[in-house]
């Protein structure tokens, strides 16, 4: 992804996180307006880091990028079908010439393909990545394995569409890897023998496919671990040297915690977060989510520790639905290269536009994760009933041709 089509919030509000104490290091002195010649910054924040890896380079996305990317892929796997059809049907003609030519126009893909559409392609991965899900929990693995599969599953499918790669096997495939990724060791035979109508070959004939279509970047940065960062902070800030709310203690920021991490599980995991939005943004997301009242205090704190001396105290909050229609906006262009650039106070800025930037960032990625795509095992059953036709086209081809040769007999 080149750089100048990746988010603006991702740097400019990085840059925030990163000026204000947000899972960075710690700042050097600026240089002062006296010089000629600034200071460079000799060291390297997270923040830095993270804009150097993979995962930001190669999938962070847009909200219209993303959705363009996921047509693309759509557009591809019917053309993909098509031609597969058409194969399919010029081998079979060379041994029945006459039913093909007899019944030409009735062999046409658009008259015997039933291709799925893009809605029903999006319902039917989503269907497959709950799969996962219940994979990871019957073999009982970790949380960081079930997050890493379906990041896997979704961006294997975001440049392969199911009418090419069925996806059962894609899943267990994706949670195989997975499991080895994160050194949480089974074997394949003993990962296949609980698995219904799955031979070893199964999965390992689609590894290097899934690694190809990952191109081979397998560390999955996930928000549990900046989680677990603003919860340490949030006990720091909210908490020493005194207590700044009466009824926050310990055991409030716990159990805060604990309902941010099934925040995670129960919404960010299954959304498009990941591909829009940074591992700390989607936490705080959850935090915020979880608890308004406690998180607002903390990142008002945290902003609030500004030279300019700049009080927050007295921000109006906006209604969420105010910024949720925009959920993809000022994500156009980004505003640094971050092969050249070091972590820097932005400028132009003052801390209370960088926090309601921060907040309209925030309730932006929970609008994303709490839109669900509503479907139903039954439906699904019959899209994987299209899709089983369309990667097998001799036999629609078989039963089309069955049917033609029925009515000829009738008539």
């Amino acid at each position: 992804m080149k750089e100048a089509h990746i988010a603006d919030n991702r740097s400019t509000l990085e840059d925030a996180c990163n000026s204000y104490g947000f899972m960075t290091e710690s700042e050097t002195d600026g240089s002062s307006a006296e010089l000629t010649v600034p200071k460079q910054k000799t060291t390297v924040s997270i923040d830095d880091l993270y804009r150097r890896s993979s995962q930001y380079q190669l999938w962070s996305f847009t909200s219209d990028e993303l959705d363009h990317v996921k047509k693309s892929t759509y557009e591809n796997g019917r053309m993909a079908a098509i031609e597969r059809f058409e194969e399919t049907k010029e081998k079979m003609s060379l041994e029945k010439g006459e039913v093909f030519a007899q019944h030409a126009d009735k062999l046409t893909s658009d008259k015997v393909l039933d291709l799925i559409t893009f809605d029903e392609q999006q319902k039917y991965l989503q269907f497959f990545a709950q799969q996962i899900l219940q994979t990871c929990a019957h073999f009982r693995m970790p949380t960081q394995v079930k997050a890493t599969a379906v990041a896997f599953f979704q961006r294997f499918y975001l440049h392969n569409s199911p009418m090419t790669y069925h996806p059962k096997n894609i899943v267990f495939t994706c949670v195989f890897l997975a499991a080895k990724l994160e050194n949480y060791f089974i074997s394949i035979d003993s990962f296949c023998s609980l698995l219904p109508k799955t031979e070893k070959l199964d999965i390992l004939n689609l590894e290097f496919d899934v690694l190809q279509s990952l191109r081979f970047t397998l560390l999955v940065h996930h928000p549990f671990r900046p989680l677990y960062g603003f919860f340490l902070d949030l006990q720091q800030v909210l908490m020493h040297p005194t207590p700044v709310m009466y009824d926050v203690n310990i055991d409030t920021i716990g159990t805060l915690y604990d309902e941010a991490k099934k925040w995670l599980n129960d919404y960010a995991l299954l959304s498009d977060v990941a591909f829009l939005f940074t591992p700390p943004q989607i936490a705080l997301a959850a935090l915020y989510d979880c608890n308004k009242r406690v998180t607002n205090r903390y990142l008002k704190i945290k902003f609030s520790k500004s030279n300019d001396g700049t009080h927050l105290e007295s921000i109006t909050e906006e209604d969420p639905e105010e910024t949720s229609e925009g959920k993809g906006e000022n994500m156009d262009t980004k505003a640094t290269d971050p092969e050249n650039k070091v972590s820097q106070k932005p400028h132009g800025q003052s801390p209370v536009n960088l926090y309601e930037e921060l907040v309209k960032t925030i309730r932006r990625c929970i609008s994303v994760a709490k839109t669900k795509i509503e479907t139903s095992r039954e439906e699904c059953i019959e899209i994987d009933k299209k899709c089983v036709y369309v990667l097998n086209p001799g036999k629609v081809l078989k039963k089309k041709l069955k049917a033609l040769s029925s009515e000829t007999v009738t008539n």
